[in-house]
């Protein structure tokens, strides 16, 4: 069984609940910051979580032992928390987990905390250990909210682009989109990617799905050619790219080292991956749908 910081906490109120899984202080900032800004949006509060994943062949008990170096360091990473969730209107709590089960353990945090996002990075996302693949994709398929993990150790909510097709993943980028736009002050553009000769009815689904999105006044390009090569040239000009889950589901991909594609990992840009739980088909969530 994990052990918990049962630090007393409030009750969510009704509201919705942002989960940020921290792990790593290089990458703490950013991470509140994408949670912070989409905590307010959709007027919730954050949780930041720090999962401590203790090695198989170590007690949780001996783990627990050494608690004064933990909580130390533990709480050093919260406080940092608090202190930037600061600057967005939602209130905050925190909790430290001691685990086996690594990303397992964010999982069961998100069903306990009835959490409706959880926000990740993307080196935190390999706390698998030695899992097997079978039971990756077991628990990749069974996402308890919407996910999305960072790829990068900064956010720059200058400008933002997010490339869709359509589909629930895409809708979650959009909520991103507008949450950042909003919260942030993030300009933010919109790309299609688009067979040639097919330019014009490329732009006119466009700029439906943007108006179906509250996000009619944006920036919008239609791109012709290869989708993972039209996003690494696109969006090698902008501060993010928020992208939604690919054909194998997004926890199984990560977890691997595998991003969305080969060009999508070619960015420099910060790439943010976005899944929404659906019950669509593989190939209805890789391509999404008009």
């Amino acid at each position: 069984m994990p052990r918990a910081d049962d630090r007393p906490t409030p009750g969510s109120g009704g509201r919705p609940t942002v989960m940020v899984a921290l792990s790593n202080p290089r990458t703490e900032g950013a991470l509140v910051a994408l949670a912070g800004a989409l905590a307010e949006h959709r007027n919730g509060r954050l949780l930041a979580v720090h999962v401590v994943t203790v090695p198989d062949q170590t007690s949780l008990e001996k783990a627990a032992a050494n608690r004064e170096r933990l909580d130390r360091s533990s709480a050093d990473l919260l406080a940092a928390a608090v202190d930037d969730a600061a600057a967005f209107d939602a209130p905050v709590e925190t909790k430290t987990v001691l685990s086996h089960r690594g990303i397992e353990e964010v999982f069961d945090a998100a069903r306990t905390n009835d959490a409706d996002a959880v926000v990740m990075g993307y080196g935190g996302a390999r706390f698998a250990g030695g899992r097997a693949e079978g039971s990756l994709d077991e628990l990749a398929r069974d996402l308890p909210c919407d996910f999305l993990v960072l790829d990068g150790q900064r956010l720059d909510a200058g400008e933002v682009l997010v490339p869709t097709a359509g589909g629930p993943s895409s809708d979650l980028s959009a909520e991103v989109a507008l949450a950042l736009r909003d919260v942030s002050g993030a300009e933010v553009s919109l790309l299609h990617v688009v067979d040639e000769g097919e330019a014009a009815s490329g732009r006119e689904f466009l700029a439906d799905w943007a108006d179906g999105h509250g996000l009619g006044d944006v920036d919008l390009r239609v791109e012709a050619g290869d989708v993972g090569a039209a996003i690494e040239r696109v969006g090698a000009g902008y501060d993010l790219v928020v992208v939604g889950a690919t054909e194998r589901g997004l926890l199984s991909r990560v977890v691997r080292g595998s991003l969305a594609s080969a060009a999508i990992e070619r960015l420099d840009t910060p790439v943010l991956l976005a899944e929404r739980p659906s019950d669509r088909s593989l190939r209805e969530r890789l391509f999404g749908g008009r």
